[in-house]
């Protein structure tokens, strides 16, 4: 079985950051939404690959994840499933530039938070992440 995931340590002030995950292979988008999102008061962390996302979250509590559906290896849609089972109440954003119908409704059936199509504002994203900690913080997580 594996550990729960490590709280964040507390600010000076005693409340716990606010700690997103972003996972996108390519490296100027995920330059520019860890960019956005460090603007608002957020602790973001990134990676390139699924595998490394799903490693996190077995390692530490983030309060929301914003996932590219589209990675190599294993692809963020098959990423959405095991991160839901390390924790259920985990709100993951999809991403992808690849949208279909039938894409938005498997990742909404695996459980995602909230799917934004590329390219988006990054205003969008915040106020979708906004809307994921507030979600978590409340334990309403499925969009």
């Amino acid at each position: 079985m594996t550990p729960p995931p490590t709280p964040a340590a507390p600010t000076p002030t005693g409340a716990h950051p606010v700690r997103v995950l972003v996972c996108d292979d390519d490296a100027r988008i995920t330059e520019s939404l860890v960019e956005a999102l460090a603007q608002e008061p957020f602790v973001v962390e990134s990676t390139g690959r699924a595998v490394d996302a799903i490693q996190k979250v077995m390692r530490e509590t983030y309060h929301a994840v914003v996932l590219d559906l589209k990675l190599p290896g294993l692809g963020g849609l098959d990423a959405i499933g095991v991160i839901k089972r390390i924790d259920q109440n985990l709100p993951v954003i999809a991403m992808t530039g690849y949208a279909t119908y039938e894409t938005e409704q498997a990742a909404r059936a695996a459980g995602i938070f909230y799917y934004l199509v590329k390219p988006f504002a990054l205003q969008e994203l915040t106020e979708a992440v906004r809307a994921a900690v507030r979600a978590r913080e409340s334990g309403k997580t499925r969009g």
